[in-house]
């Protein structure tokens, strides 16, 4: 069923230069983890994570990286755009000790995710890398939050060089986690994977998506031909072990492999 609202936009925050967050007065009702997707009437709709959610509103990051997130940016208070979801799989909420691995524009899912932990009596600790301090998001949030924080970029930009997977290499060899979520570049789940061992893990995945609802099949990952838009975008570790085309390819508009 098409669930589609057309909603205005009720705040615009510059997170950095290319990166902006837009907010909502909407009931959304969403879960961490899961996605909308958006249209702005000229053509075409696009899949956002959700970045934060209450019960007044929503919210949704934006990198601009296209023809599309270009025609995003210009968008100002009170224009309108088309949205339709939530959709897709969530994390796993509980109470426990938890690890929050994030990378670049990725991360804001995180933010939605570590509130929800938060509430259910959860420690939480989390990670979040970027290349520059450009790309790097939500810094001031999650200072704000009741949790253990530390960031890091590539390039070393504020004083520490590396990325996140070095940071969570870190905080797993010095305390135990009972699960640890990731979002981000697949590249950079990619390397994380084989330092959790037989720990449990959640990832959330990016791949193209046309029709959200596990129709049209774009965004189905070999071999078991799950489908992201409704076994995902968040998968557990027992079937993340199972896909041969994690950290390898992906596919465009047209279902082409395109390697990482």
């Amino acid at each position: 069923m098409d669930n589609r609202v057309t909603i205005k936009i009720s705040d615009i925050i510059d997170e950095t230069k290319d990166i902006k967050s837009f907010v909502f007065n909407h009931e959304l009702g969403a879960k961490p983890g899961q996605f909308i997707m958006l249209s702005d009437f000229e053509g075409g709709e696009k899949p956002f994570s959700i970045a934060d959610c209450t019960a007044d509103n929503f919210t949704i990051t934006v990198k601009r990286i296209g023809e599309f997130t270009t025609r995003l940016f210009q968008k100002e208070v009170g224009d309108f755009v088309s949205v339709r979801g939530p959709y897709g799989s969530s994390f796993f909420i509980s109470g426990g000790n938890f690890l929050l691995v994030g990378g670049g524009y990725g991360t804001p899912p995180l933010y939605f995710l570590a509130q929800e932990l938060l509430k259910n009596g959860a420690k939480v600790t989390v990670v979040n890398g970027a290349r520059t301090k450009d790309d790097l998001v939500f810094c001031d949030r999650f200072k704000d939050l009741d949790v253990e924080y530390a960031n890091i970029t590539q390039l070393g930009c504020l004083g520490r060089k590396g990325t996140s997977v070095d940071l969570a290499k870190g905080a797993l060899e010095n305390q135990h986690f009972d699960r640890i979520y990731a979002a981000g570049p697949e590249m950079m789940m990619k390397a994380l994977q084989p330092h959790l061992h037989d720990q449990e893990y959640e990832f959330l995945f990016e791949r193209y998506m046309k029709c959200a609802i596990g129709i049209c099949g774009n965004c189905t990952i070999d071999p078991i031909g799950i489908r992201l838009c409704v076994e995902g975008p968040v998968l557990p570790k027992k079937l993340v072990e199972q896909l041969t085309e994690f950290g390898k390819y992906h596919r465009d508009a047209t279902g082409k492999r395109i390697e990482f």
